[in-house]
């Protein structure tokens, strides 16, 4: 994480159990307050990038989610469609079916649970 989002700014852990793995982003940011997003159906570029670690190293995902044009940055997509982008991508890059997926935003970091 340091070396694609920069040193100190994300904690990363995860945590396994039998039929679950959870990805959990920590790091702080007042822009989802700043411009009222929904935490609950939103999130911005940056978070969906360091989730999937998109163009670290040259990776991209098989099923890109919606990026905005001419390279606006910050912007909000929906977590609805940055899931089945991940979803499809997993599938596609020799994962196993995603059965299940809960993502959970929040001011001072992401978790993403996957069956």
């Amino acid at each position: 994480m340091d070396d694609y989002i920069g040193e100190g700014k994300v904690d990363f852990c995860i945590h396994t159990e039998p039929n679950m793995i959870s990805l959990i982003f920590i790091r702080f940011t007042d822009y989802y307050k700043q411009n009222n997003i929904d935490l609950s159906k939103d999130m911005i570029d940056a978070d969906a990038f360091m989730v999937t670690g998109e163009d670290y190293n040259d990776f991209h995902l098989p099923t890109m989610f919606s990026i905005a044009p001419f390279g606006y940055s910050p912007y909000k997509l929906g977590q609805f469609d940055f899931k089945m982008a991940y979803k499809e991508s997993a599938e596609l890059l020799g994962a196993d079916k995603v059965r299940w997926m809960k993502m959970e935003v929040t001011p001072h970091s992401v978790a993403l649970r996957i069956k």
